[in-house]
């Protein structure tokens, strides 16, 4: 969609290579081609005449006539928008406190801040791709450092609710990072954090959705962290049992997913996930309470968030579960199965195309004995930055 974009604006005049997996990559490339061709390198966030254009959006919202503002959101990457909304903004309205929003796995900016420098970091999630940047500019840092009154961070799951509650309420249809803004205020509103009367104003800005990911964004948008959990809970293999668990729910109650197989273990350990509204409450956890010593929390475990296949872990000798992120194109995966097919076997696997731009997979590798998998493990997590995005380990605990 950007590409096609550049290309109308552009028409024989533009050329477009599409070089790296992220912007720093693309970045470094361009810096490159500039110095070896002469040529001009345009920042896209660190620069004071790129800036100034983007804070004719904080012009066109003082000259509507709605403020002024008691509080402003706006999403924070480069850093390039954010300073200049907060640098118009206060300089016509004083006492307006400006919002940055970033992303939990993308806030370069509050590491920025904390440390008293740009600094990169090791991990930048793309979900949220527009605002997907490794590390800040130098001026933004030092516009954003002075002027924005607070940082919030925000989940996948959360910018998600807000792109439906853009859909719900105005039929429009932001990318994640044009939804941000709106997730930070939502945040702040259900923590208590908005005063009744305050006046909010959260930017919209960025509209480029690719239809592939809609689906990913309708599934983190239906999870409620405060009502839906996850729970294992221990049942004898006999005729009944499954049913017994689910009749016994208290009323209100709804199964949002339920996951089971029978293996060679014993007591049989089904997965369900649940929503649990207001009004149920009090109940649910009477009825956890008397179900303690068969039922343990998995919310947010690999099992659960990977819909784990049924399996005999007797079957392993020293198994080492990863989650293992790469771009989202052909043979990106193969270049991680490569380095690692010779010093272990797959013995798991387990992925599903979601529409994003990277890929993640549950994998499970099996080793000859404890001292192979110690030996090992560093050539299975070093390949993260390498032949793949991440490498990330999952506890055995949390999947058997």
């Amino acid at each position: 969609m950007k590409r096609k974009a550049v290309m109308a604006h552009g028409g024989d005049c533009v050329s477009i290579e599409l070089i790296g997996d992220s912007f720093s990559e693309a970045q470094t490339a361009a810096l490159e081609y500039a110095r070896q061709n002469g040529a001009t390198f345009i920042p896209p966030y660190d620069s004071i005449d790129v800036m100034a254009g983007q804070g004719t959006l904080a012009d066109e919202i003082f000259t509507s006539g709605e403020g002024p503002f008691d509080r402003v959101y706006v999403a924070v990457g480069g850093g390039g928008m954010a300073s200049a909304v907060a640098a118009l903004l206060k300089s016509s309205w004083p006492k307006v406190k400006v919002i940055g929003v970033e992303g939990v796995d993308q806030a370069s900016m509050k590491a920025a801040i904390e440390l008293g420098k740009p600094v990169p970091l090791d991990y930048v999630d793309v979900f949220c791709d527009g605002t997907a940047v490794t590390q800040v500019g130098k001026l933004t840092y030092e516009f954003c450092r002075d002027l924005l009154d607070e940082i919030v961070t925000v989940t996948n799951g959360e910018v998600s609710s807000a792109i439906k509650s853009h859909w719900d309420g105005l039929r429009a249809i932001p990318e994640p990072s044009g939804a941000m803004s709106l997730a930070g205020f939502l945040k702040h509103h259900e923590a208590g954090k908005i005063e009744p009367d305050e006046k909010i104003l959260t930017i919209l800005c960025g509209a480029n959705m690719d239809f592939a990911k809609f689906a990913d964004v309708s599934r983190q948008a239906g999870i409620n962290p405060q009502r839906d959990r996850s729970w294992r809970f221990n049942i004898p293999e006999e005729k009944g049992s499954l049913v017994g668990l689910l009749t016994g729910l208290p009323p209100g109650v709804s199964i949002m997913d339920l996951q089971y197989g029978r293996t060679m273990n014993e007591p049989q350990r089904p997965l369900l996930s649940i929503n649990v509204p207001d009004l149920a409450c009090a109940e649910f956890e009477k009825w956890i309470a008397r179900n303690e010593e068969s039922a343990e929390d998995v919310t947010g475990h690999g099992a659960t968030r990977f819909r784990v296949i049924p399996f005999t872990p007797a079957l392993f000798t020293s198994p080492l579960f990863v989650e293992v992120e790469f771009p989202e194109r052909a043979g990106a995966l193969l270049g991680f199965m490569n380095a690692i097919s010779w010093i272990t076997s797959v013995c798991y696997f387990n992925y599903a195309y979601t529409g994003e731009r990277v890929g993640r997979a549950l994998i499970g590798l099996d080793f000859e004995n404890d001292e192979e998998l110690s030996i090992h493990r560093d050539k299975i997590f070093g390949q993260a930055g390498k032949t793949v995005r991440a490498v990330k380990e999952v506890l055995a605990g949390e999947i058997f």
